[in-house]
């Protein structure tokens, strides 16, 4: 699809989406009882967050999105009535494609819902400032979370990774939020990163989240793109975790994740279940995941995307 015909869809789509949110309005639960924190999964695009979103969901009595919530954003609540019959433990799929997978009534990531409150693509990208939001303006945002969580009697998990620009303001707004953060190690990351832009059908468009100052880096190698994208959207996640969330995250890499993920879920339950969060019973995980080690670029451009990383680590460049 071309960049005009692109743009055309998603206008047609917003406008859809913002008729349907009328109509949801009347299915929105309105009652004030109390319900269970969400939980938001969030981390560096190819970091492990939709493997990590699949093993919480069937390991945690949680709502979730679907697939088709990302095509009709606009009316979540009604949505989740017809098919919450559907969402309870998951079938066990392990596998995706850019986040990504074929079953219906898969946990899916739906960025689309979040673009009501929060920038397609403003002068900082998908960074919401912190430190200068307007508690009304997401007013709507903590109805449906909670009337979501309320349709279908469990907490709702999130998981998308345009979050991570938000997650100050989010920890302000829902005082009572918490949230798992999946970090992978990262060169790997840049790695991954890299090695999906490329297959995208334009590989020279930008991908993913897009971190303040990005437009900067578009005049660069893709490499350096990619690493750069990497190490500012982990900076800013860590520091805005550390800033508007301190007690309320659970850290955890990708790599223990593969290597254990029974034990990786036990720690997350016994975090949460003071909380109000409740286990299946008898759910079976793998025993590990495959973790991939193997370096899949050229070697000479690995080296310089390691020596760049690295320089960024020591503040001796900047994104």
């Amino acid at each position: 699809m071309n960049a005009s015909l692109h743009a055309a869809a998603r206008g047609l789509a917003h406008t859809l989406n913002r008729s349907l949110s009328a109509l949801d309005r009347l299915f929105l639960v309105r009652k004030h009882a109390p319900v269970v924190p969400p939980l938001f999964i969030l981390g560096v695009p190819r970091s492990g967050t939709t493997l990590t979103y699949q093993i919480v969901t069937q390991w945690l009595q949680v709502g979730y999105f679907i697939d088709a919530m990302n095509l009709f954003s606009g009316c979540p609540n009604l949505i989740l009535r017809l098919a919450s019959p559907f969402l309870r433990q998951p079938r066990p799929v392990f596998s995706s494609r850019f986040g990504k997978t074929d079953y219906r009534f898969a946990p899916a990531e739906s960025g689309t819902f979040w673009y009501r409150w929060f920038p397609v693509d403003d002068e900082s990208g998908h960074y919401t400032d912190p430190t200068a939001i307007q508690p009304d303006r997401y007013a709507t945002l903590i109805a449906n979370v909670q009337s979501m969580s309320m349709i279908v009697q469990k907490p709702m998990v999130f998981k998308s990774v345009y979050l991570d620009m938000s997650v100050g303001v989010l920890a302000q707004i829902m005082p009572e939020a918490r949230f798992l953060f999946i970090r992978r190690d990262l060169l790997y990351n840049c790695q991954s990163m890299l090695l999906a832009r490329q297959q995208q059908p334009d590989p020279t468009a930008w991908w993913s989240v897009r971190p303040p100052h990005y437009r900067q880096w578009l005049s660069q190698p893709l490499w350096k793109q990619a690493v750069n994208q990497v190490f500012a959207t982990q900076a800013i996640l860590e520091r805005d975790l550390r800033a508007y969330a301190a007690g309320r995250y659970f850290e955890i890499t990708y790599e223990q994740v593969c290597a254990n993920p029974r034990q990786f879920a036990t720690d997350l339950a016994d975090w949460l279940a003071p909380i109000g969060y409740k286990t299946y019973p008898e759910t079976q995980l793998p025993a590990a995941f495959p973790l991939s080690t193997t370096i899949r670029l050229d070697k000479e451009l690995i080296r310089r995307m390691e020596a760049y990383l690295e320089a960024l680590q020591r503040g001796e460049r900047h994104p």
